[in-house]
């Protein structure tokens, strides 16, 4: 009998660890054999951005539904060279999307901060924070912001926001990360800034934006930086020199209120 109740135990086991292999091994599907071998001996832990982005091309990763404790998040070393050298060969599987004409921000967010466990996004998901959470379901928006220092104005803080393209009904979903860093020569801020593609009603994949036609503004201290509103669909920006500065958009991309030279 006991013999029995060892072999269920095992083959209940075994059956977890299949399960476990099967969920986090990446989807290498259009990547060439070199590189698919390369992100394969990274798994199984599909969530280590730094094992990930120097190995991947092209990878779809679906997340397997779980959300690092504050504990686990990445560093804020990590955030500045390691999650941008990623994110823009990384696509993202959205599970928590039912098939719909709208994004799912929450489970956007949900599976942003799966791929990506930067402290904040964490600290969005789970709830779990002294900071002020912003959802706004009509206008496709969820802001986080947390003081960094008490009575102060420094902040850390992210919004993720969703503009539809007129031509094909799909949206570009972005992501403005402010992290606050306490350095030798003072107080500073880092930015984050990414934009991904996503059809709610298709594949459910958030696939990086890239090349020229979708460019991305840069820091300059006469815009200063990036910031999205949930009631407008301006990219503005926060403590430049120059109030006037944003970017709007057209329905196919984002357009410089700065004169054309």
């Amino acid at each position: 009998m006991k013999k029995i109740l060892y072999l269920i135990a095992f083959a209940g086991c075994a059956a977890m660890l299949f399960s476990y292999c099967k969920n986090n091994t990446p989807n290498t599907e259009g990547t060439n054999q070199d590189t698919e071998s390369a992100i394969k001996a990274a798994a199984p832990d599909t969530l280590d951005v730094m094992n990930l982005y120097a190995t991947a091309d092209n990878l779809t990763i679906t997340p397997p539904g779980l959300i690092r404790d504050a504990k686990d998040a990445l560093s804020g070393e990590a955030i500045e060279i390691d999650v941008t050298k990623a994110w823009r060969k990384l696509s993202i599987v959205v599970p928590g999307q039912e098939t719909s004409d709208v994004p799912d921000m929450k489970a956007i967010l949900k599976a942003i901060a799966e791929v990506y466990p930067m402290p904040m996004l964490l600290a969005c998901v789970n709830g779990n924070t002294k900071g002020t959470i912003v959802e706004d379901e009509a206008n496709h928006f969820i802001s986080y912001v947390e003081d960094f220092y008490e009575n102060a104005d420094y902040k850390d803080n992210c919004r993720l926001k969703a503009w539809q393209f007129f031509e094909d009904e799909t949206w570009a979903i972005g992501l403005a990360y402010h992290r606050l860093w306490d350095g030798d020569d003072g107080i500073g801020v880092y930015q984050n800034l990414m934009f991904w593609k996503y059809d709610p009603k298709g594949d459910k994949v958030l696939r990086p934006l890239n090349g020229d036609e979708y460019f991305l503004p840069e820091y300059t201290p006469q815009r200063g930086l990036v910031v999205f509103h949930a009631n407008g669909d301006n990219i503005d920006f926060d403590g430049g020199a120059d109030p006037d500065l944003f970017w709007k958009w057209t329905g196919h991309w984002f357009e410089s209120s700065a004169p054309q030279q």
